[in-house]
């Protein structure tokens, strides 16, 4: 009765809308996501992103992916569409995409309930700008009219899951941070809704005026990462025996995980060193904060015995890896680099290690955090957004706190500003006495969590049991769609939908009251009628022509305002770029960008 067919009418669409957004469980959204990155490339964002198109799938939703050539036609049997982009030289993997006209006729003719942009700063931008011009139909242009700031009238949210501003910082571009919320704010203004998956990230797009923020969290998949997958080969494979707790590996009192797996011996495990294993899972590069961890690991080489220093090993792959393996053999540190590991292998990982070490303070969630805790352990990390929404200081790991107010703060920082934008500014300079306070206070918790075994199994048995408690993907994946059908609700109540009713027959007439014969209507000539039709057509056709010639004028000149301006966000990219590489020596010239590899 509500399914979607096309060439609906508008009742027959108003009341599919009405059904279908008034509860959850019913199937059946049609949905357009625009997103700035997909599959092959894997972080945070981009498993999020497949977990919620195979969850739509299973929950007989319909979607269309618009975002960068991927190579792919369909996942979880939802077509994607892509585009062509310039790669992103300061940031490697990463693309500017261009919008193109084949996206505004999906959206055109899928007919989609919701629009959801993922992290809209490129091309999300680009496609919010084309909805209010109308370049996608008239259905999303606003009451304002097809004009850039006059909103957008349809159903369309966004989510937030990079903290782009900061990076502006750890770039050396502390002046772009504002510019940079400036810019999200107002991109984000002109949807209904703005997902983000914590808390303390909610507080903190509410502090830069975003507004009708909601939470979208995420999930952990407790069948697959647990403390059962526990593996003496992958210690081995490291060079490392036991924990010197001398813990069994074991799938016994290990709640909320699959059944008890047989106790396993570690064959040979004798004949290697009883030492921790310190794991790092997560994107290689420099903006995760992993100088204050090479720094901190260094400090516990000269203060713990040789004995009691733990193994430090990196999963996942970056930009930065080839310089951190220079680094680590050049300082001779003991440090194990697996690369990308995915499967049973990354859950192997997490099992296989004792402590968790994530110094990273520009997530706004932080998943590798959840599958850590759901793995058994503490994790170690900075108070700060996203970690600090799934670490309980001292219950499931320890969090590393400010430095205090007296401490000598950086020249582009300050410690009494808020989280967010304290702990950029003291990492980003590595050489002040600030970050060297980090340095001794984070290899402290280190120390704490890798030499007191009893409190490291208290917290580790504490973390994968009340540590991941409501964070499963089901729920998490919901939330997301309980906002769409939020955004809906909001679009339908901004285009005051009602029902009129018929109306009420007359009142009978009272027979005592005489009733007034109607007059009689003036005769009016045919030459007359003739003449006052002609006129009145012809003056009716020319009130149309003048609004169709305004109407093409303000046209023309709102495209040529929002090429001006993609022009000037190209320019501004352009310079940016530049200078970074001129503050790293090297100067690119025309030919070497535009001459083929």
């Amino acid at each position: 009765m509500h399914a979607w067919h096309p060439g609906m009418s508008r009742d027959a669409r108003d009341a599919r809308e009405a059904w279908i957004s008034g509860g959850r469980g019913r199937s059946g959204l049609r949905i357009v996501i625009v997103t700035e990155n997909f599959l092959p490339k894997v972080d945070g964002v981009t498993r999020t992103l497949a977990r919620l198109l195979e969850h739509l799938e299973r929950e007989g939703h319909q979607c269309m992916l618009l975002g960068p050539g991927t190579g792919m036609s369909h996942y979880a049997s939802h077509p994607l569409v892509g585009t062509a982009g310039v790669p992103l030289v300061v940031y490697p993997g990463l693309k500017l995409n261009f919008l193109r006209p084949k996206f505004l006729r999906v959206i055109q003719d899928f007919e989609p309930d919701v629009v959801h942009f993922v992290d809209p700063i490129w091309l999300g931008a680009q496609t919010l700008v084309a909805l209010e011009l109308g370049w996608a139909g008239q259905d999303w242009v606003g009451d304002g009219g097809p004009a850039i700031g006059t909103g957008i009238s349809g159903a369309v949210v966004a989510s937030y899951h990079t903290n782009l501003a900061t990076y502006a910082t750890l770039f050396g571009l502390s002046w772009l941070e504002p510019v940079m919320w400036r810019l999200q704010q107002w991109l984000y203004s002109k949807t209904k809704l703005t997902l983000c998956p914590s808390p303390s990230t909610r507080d903190m797009l509410e502090s830069q005026s975003f507004a009708n923020v909601r939470l979208w969290p995420r999930g952990v998949d407790l069948s697959h990462f647990s403390r059962a997958h526990r593996c003496p080969k992958m210690r081995a494979s490291w060079g490392v025996g036991d924990a010197p707790d001398g813990r069994a590996i074991s799938g016994l009192n290990m709640p909320l995980t699959p059944p008890a797996s047989p106790t396993v011996s570690a064959a040979g495990a004798g004949d290697l060193p009883s030492r921790n294993v310190l794991l790092y899972v997560g994107r290689v590069s420099w903006e995760k904060n992993l100088v204050l961890l090479l720094r901190a690991y260094g400090r516990l080489r000269r203060t713990l015995p040789p004995a009691a220093v733990p193994k430090l090993v990196f999963v996942g792959d970056g930009p930065a890896r080839p310089e951190l393996e220079s680094i680590c053999a050049a300082q001779d540190l003991d440090a194990t680099f697996m690369g990308h590991r995915s499967g049973a292998e990354l859950a192997q990982c997490y099992a296989s290690a004792d402590v968790f070490a994530f110094p990273s303070f520009t997530e706004t969630f932080g998943q590798v955090v959840l599958e850590a805790l759901a793995s058994g352990l503490p994790v170690v990390g900075l108070d700060a957004e996203g970690t600090r929404d799934l670490v309980a200081h001292r219950h499931t790991g320890l969090l590393l706190p400010l430095p205090p107010q007296g401490a000598a703060a950086p020249r582009q920082g300050d410690t009494s500003a808020p989280p967010s934008r304290a702990w950029p500014a003291i990492c980003r300079d590595t050489a002040t006495p600030l970050f060297d306070t980090c340095v001794e206070g984070y290899a402290a918790l280190l120390a704490e969590a890798c030499t007191l075994h009893t409190q490291r199994e208290a917290m580790a048995h504490r973390a994968c049991t009340q540590g991941i408690v409501g964070y499963t993907w089901w729920d998490a994946m919901e939330r997301c769609v309980d906002g769409y059908r939020e955004a809906m609700r909001m679009a339908r109540a901004n285009r005051h939908v009602s029902i009129v009713s018929a109306p009420s027959a007359p009142a009978a007439l009272d027979p005592a009251v005489p009733v007034p014969a109607p007059t009689a209507t003036p005769r009016i000539s045919r030459v007359n009628r003739a003449l006052s039709r002609r006129l009145a057509h012809r003056q009716f056709r020319e009130a149309q022509m003048r609004y169709r010639t305004r109407a093409k004028s303000e046209a023309e000149l709102a495209h040529f305002k929002t090429l001006a301006k993609a022009l000037l966000v190209a320019l501004a990219f352009w310079w940016i770029w530049t200078r970074h590489l001129a503050s790293n020596g090297r100067v690119v010239s025309w030919d070497e960008l535009f001459t083929p590899a």
